[in-house]
């Protein structure tokens, strides 16, 4: 019994260390409790960092065409000091020497020398010169390009990321597909899972049935027979990233 007693009495250091450690506990749970009761105020002037690029690029992008257009304008009306006259003397000009240009039937700014962009060779530097297209267009389309494996039809540019019509109407003269252009395809009977759920393409359903063939009925040789795997929901553009050896 003495024994125990003594196992249970306690020094005075050991006694303030004791209440020490009691008091902390006691004042994390307070401190716990009351950020429950009151949590910190969500800041609401956080915006959508994709929002936030894409207005400014718009912005940036209205600047450059009414800076491109101011500049051509102030050239087209440009006065040349001094004209040559028949017999090689200097005259000044006048008003009506005023040389005749014809209007630039690209409203957007973008002149007629501009040639067309391969859109699987263009960089993102490069795809910043068609209208209306900013380094974060730029960027999603570089990115889309690469999931896809490639563009085999120029409207494929209306599944990039925030395009619109109206976005797109404005820069598909500027844009080709290159005729001998080959897509990355996907080996449809080896492939991983992971593989081909990856493009853009393939839901995870559509990957489920043809894993789930291939392993029970063997290989898929045909884009009529993936059709009739996946069913009617299969997107049609999908043949052309298919190898089916």
């Amino acid at each position: 019994m003495d024994n125990f007693k003594k196992f249970l009495s306690f020094s005075r250091g050991e006694r303030i260390a004791i209440i020490t450690i009691v008091s902390l506990i006691v004042i994390v749970l307070i401190i716990k409790y009351l950020l429950i009761l009151n949590p910190p105020k969500r800041d609401y002037f956080k915006h959508d960092l994709d929002s936030i690029i894409a207005r400014r690029e718009m912005v940036l992008d209205s600047v450059r065409r009414a800076d491109s257009i101011e500049k051509a304008n102030a050239k087209h009306n440009e006065i040349p000091r001094y004209a040559r006259n028949d017999n090689g003397s200097t005259v000044k000009s006048s008003k009506k020497d005023k040389p005749k240009y014809k209007e630039n039937p690209h409203p957007s700014g973008v002149q007629n020398d501009v040639h067309t962009i391969d859109l699987n060779a263009a960089d993102t530097t490069m795809l910043q010169q068609l209208p209306g297209i900013g380094s974060a267009y730029a960027k999603w389309i570089v990115d889309y390009r690469e999931k896809l494996g490639g563009y085999c039809e120029t409207e494929q540019l209306l599944e990039v990321y925030r395009m619109d019509t109206n976005r797109f109407n404005d820069i598909e003269r500027f844009i080709r597909i290159d005729s001998t252009f080959i897509p990355n395809r996907l080996r449809i009977n080896s492939d991983a899972f992971k593989t081909l759920l990856k493009h853009p393409y393939l839901e995870y359903d559509d990957v489920k049935k043809i894993v789930n063939y291939r392993e029970q009925k063997g290989l898929i040789t045909s884009w009529q027979q993936l059709e009739r795997i996946v069913g009617d929901g299969i997107n049609p553009k999908l043949q052309y990233y298919v190898d089916y050896q």
